[in-house]
């Protein structure tokens, strides 16, 4: 179950599913618990639809404050290293190859691992961007 849950915040979190697509009210809600957790281990202070402005790579989310809510749920799941914000290219690919084809998980880690950025937070929104920047590899 706790696999299953990570593979589901992970879709969540990198919005690998269509923006348009149906999302259960589990799934938005373990997305957002988990932003919550984030907010206020923290100590910020995020829009209340955040996890669904991050689905949708809102612009609004270029902020520090957003940067490091995503940093921390990244690292939460394993995608950033919590200390530094470097993208974890094998985890990335291991937990996407779970709802998608192999090759393209791996397509995508290797586009996104080289996340730059001069803090984690920015290392972390990097990765965020370069999935949507690259999301039809998925298509």
């Amino acid at each position: 179950m706790q696999s299953l849950r990570f593979v589901t915040v992970a879709i969540l979190l990198l919005g690998i599913a269509n923006t348009k697509a149906f999302f259960t009210e589990e799934q938005h809600e373990i997305a957002k618990n988990l932003a919550d957790a984030c907010e206020k281990e923290l100590g910020l202070e995020v829009p209340a639809d955040f996890v669904t402005k991050m689905r949708l790579a809102d612009p609004s989310l270029d902020n520090e404050e957003s940067k490091c809510t995503i940093q921390c749920m990244f690292a939460k799941v394993g995608f950033t290293d919590a200390e530094t914000g470097v993208a974890n290219r094998a985890v990335v690919a291991q937990k996407l190859s779970k709802g998608n084809p192999v090759e393209k998980a791996e397509q995508f880690a290797d586009l996104c691992a080289n996340n730059e950025g001069e803090s984690k937070c920015d290392k972390a929104y990097s990765l965020h961007q370069c999935y949507h920047k690259n999301k039809s590899i998925f298509d």
